[in-house]
């Protein structure tokens, strides 16, 4: 089990890589075919923004580029083809998976 995350160019792109690990029954629903759990996170403040008194913004705050998202691979020892390029190493990171 190996806990991992990634950012992608945006969130279509990460869509369209965890709808891989997904198969449709004959019902229609989606079927999780990979033991994992996605946690997509959207973007990271890399830098508060700047705010007066009353809240109006004044210096606003710096985002990340691309869209993150965390994922636990229960069965995997490293991150799966195709998804080795997106992984990143957060410097500050604001949360854990033990």
């Amino acid at each position: 089990m190996i806990y991992k995350r990634y950012e992608f160019n945006d969130q279509e792109q990460a869509e369209e890589k965890i709808d891989t690990f997904f198969d449709v029954d004959e019902e229609g629903n989606k079927v999780q075919n990979v033991k994992a759990a996605f946690i997509k996170l959207n973007k990271f403040v890399l830098e508060q923004g700047e705010y007066d008194e009353q809240g109006e913004e004044i210096t606003p705050p710096i985002l990340s580029s691309g869209y993150a998202v965390d994922v636990l691979w229960n069965e995997l020892d490293e991150s799966p083809y195709g998804w080795k390029s997106y992984e990143v190493e957060p410097k500050n990171p604001k949360h854990k998976i033990f």
